[in-house]
């Protein structure tokens, strides 16, 4: 860095330069600037940095054509969005969940009398049933003069990896089946949200079929019997009676 551009950059930090003119006694001989061929030079520093903004003034000159041929290049490029937010709707509907994809749910699971009762967790992640869903699930209980007792569990995907819903519904018949081995139960009433019904049964609901070799029913999921308890808890408790679940 020469001289003139060290002062240079001590002015634009605000401190006061100071260089003597003359030789000073007792002090080694300084070598005489030439301010203005010295001067010359910074400026070019100092235009550098507006050299590197120097384009920017000088690309929208250049880029002001790109910039306008660019919408309407992408006008016609708009409509896409909208077809990726139509293709994007059917997403979560039950129908894609039922051709295979990965399945999530928690399924607590208790006894009462010869009826194993496995409700789903309306948060899959969290330690057990809601605020709201606890006292249902104690109704349902005391409807088959169940015992306190610590829930069992049941957890899809059984690992990290995403489980097909086909090898979700045959590990949850091996759950089952475990489950009426080791505790006894002759029965199994399951309440589960529709879409998650039709996923591992391939059939609908309030209708018996067979499950870990034991006599099975799906009903409406907790939920929905708080959300809309005149269709849902109607239509449950209809099922049970017809279908013998309903206790003792």
């Amino acid at each position: 860095m020469n001289e003139a551009q060290r002062q240079h950059y001590l002015k634009a930090l605000g401190l006061t330069p100071w260089v003597a003119r003359g030789p000073l006694p007792g002090a080694a001989a300084s070598p005489l600037l030439d301010w203005e061929d010295e001067e010359d030079q910074p400026v070019a520093p100092a235009s550098s940095a507006p050299a590197q903004d120097a384009p920017a003034p000088a690309q929208p000159q250049t880029a002001a054509p790109v910039v306008s041929e660019a919408p309407v290049q992408d006008a016609p490029q708009s409509p896409p969005p909208k077809a990726a937010s139509q293709t994007s709707e059917p997403a979560p509907a039950a129908p894609a969940v039922a051709r295979g994809k990965g399945l999530t749910f928690t399924l607590e699971a208790h006894l009462g009398g010869d009826i194993w009762l496995l409700c789903a967790q309306e948060d899959n992640q969290a330690p057990g049933l809601g605020r709201f869903e606890a006292p249902l699930m104690a109704n349902l209980l005391a409807l088959f003069q169940a015992r306190p007792q610590r829930p069992r569990r049941f957890f899809c995907p059984l690992t990290e990896q995403p489980m097909p819903a086909q090898e979700a519904s045959q590990a949850l018949s091996a759950f089952i089946a475990g489950l009426c081995e080791q505790a006894g139960g002759e029965k199994v009433l399951l309440c589960l949200p529709e879409a998650l019904c039709d996923a591992l049964f391939d059939q609908p609901r309030y209708q018996p079929f067979e499950l870990g070799g034991r006599r099975a029913l799906v009903i409406s999921s907790l939920a929905e019997m708080l959300a809309d308890p005149a269709q849902h808890k109607k239509a449950s408790w209809h099922a049970m009676q017809t279908n013998g679940f309903h206790g003792e």
